[in-house]
């Protein structure tokens, strides 16, 4: 484990379960810190780490405030010496953001996208210069009705960064294909256009989220998951039928859906106000092939490791971040391999794909990335 989860001692935030409540403070003695925190100005909720590889600690962080006006945050730790971060750029939204992605741009080759989900799906353009948020183009699929279904989710296809993927509480999830007139890795001052390239009922009632898989090239198949109780998959060149991955025996509304980075025949969900995380095999469906079971309130987010097949991450609001080792599957995976705990209720957790060395949580109005 020592390959994945650091070197030594003082080489993680977190620790073994059982291994003490509280915060795990950061190692002294000139040792690198293991815990960075920022404190928001309002309580938080979407949150997304940046993919660029010349934007390291780089953060964006949305506003949970129960009104019209919000806000989203642009932060990047710039003093590691004494964990400080800056605000590199603010902007006003409507409503709360349901997620936040940055573009999946893992080599700093195209613009510096943001994509933000509420009432509807919105692409901001970060200046390289100024650090100004600059709306690029608000994408909505209902001109027909003076009323927006506000969008749960969505997701960014990694290996096309032109196609989006939003859900909705009106049962339907929409892919979107962004348009610039030119390939999205060369526009300059273009701005982003979308063209709807396919919109479908996807569940029986509202659709909570959407996430794209790595199958088959890593473009076309996608599953949802929504407020009947099933996890469904789509493959975007056979949009005529779908296969149902899994139900819930309770048809517990399901809110999570998480593939694994590195093998796709994995994928995690949770249900509303449950308190496991259920791992599903796409080559078995309908029967969960693990249960993680330690958290003692329901849990708000999973992340799987980006550079490990058979780590994945859980938060909840028991306070606890949990880490579990999954290649004993099919056998019962009893316990977490590392547990954190947090000062308040977890309720986003985010694995950084371009520092797989640190994870994000934000509780209340704080933010902590953990190095892991």
């Amino acid at each position: 484990m020592n390959s994945l989860m650091g070197h030594g001692p003082h080489a993680t935030a977190m620790m073994p379960p059982g291994g003490g409540g509280g915060t795990i403070l950061p190692s002294s003695g000139g040792k690198r810190k293991e815990i960075y925190k920022y404190d928001a100005p309002f309580t938080l909720y979407a949150m997304s780490w940046s993919n660029r590889p010349d934007k390291k600690y780089r953060l964006a962080l949305g506003s949970f405030i129960e009104e019209y006006s919000n806000k989203v945050q642009i932060i990047q730790l710039t003093d590691e010496e004494n964990g400080e971060f800056k605000v590199k750029g603010s902007f006003d939204h409507p409503y709360p953001t349901t997620k936040i992605l940055w573009i999946p741009d893992t080599k700093g080759v195209c613009p510096d996208l943001l994509a933000t989900s509420g009432d509807y799906l919105r692409i901001w353009k970060v200046n390289e210069g100024s650090g100004e948020v600059k709306l690029e183009s608000l994408l909505n699929n209902n001109k027909n009705s003076d009323f927006c279904a506000p969008l749960t989710s969505f997701d960014w296809n990694e290996l096309d960064p032109n196609l989006v993927g939003t859900s909705s509480i009106d049962t339907t999830c929409t892919i979107w294909g962004l348009e610039t007139g030119q390939p999205i890795g060369r526009i300059d001052n273009n701005s982003v256009t979308g063209m709807v390239r396919t919109q479908l009922i996807a569940h029986d009632k509202e659709v909570f989220d959407i996430a794209f898989s790595r199958a088959g090239g890593g473009r076309d198949i996608f599953a949802s998951v929504g407020a009947d109780g099933s996890v469904r998959m789509f493959d975007l060149r056979h949009l005529e039928h779908s296969t149902i991955i899994y139900e819930d025996a309770q048809q517990q509304p399901l809110l999570r859906l998480c593939w694994n980075k590195q093998d796709p025949n994995y994928l995690a969900t949770m249900a509303t106000d449950g308190v496991e995380v259920i791992i599903l095999d796409v080559r078995v469906p309908c029967t969960p092939v693990a249960t993680l079971k330690n958290h003692t309130a329901c849990v708000n987010g999973i992340a799987w490791a980006p550079h490990s097949s058979c780590h994945i991450c859980s938060s909840g609001d028991d306070q606890q971040a949990l880490i579990w080792d999954i290649q004993q599957m099919p056998r019962p995976i009893d316990d977490p391999i590392l547990a954190y705990r947090a000062d308040g209720e977890i309720n986003q957790v985010q694995w950084a794909a371009g520092q797989p060395d640190w994870i994000a949580i934000c509780y209340n109005q704080s933010m902590e990335i953990l190095r892991v």
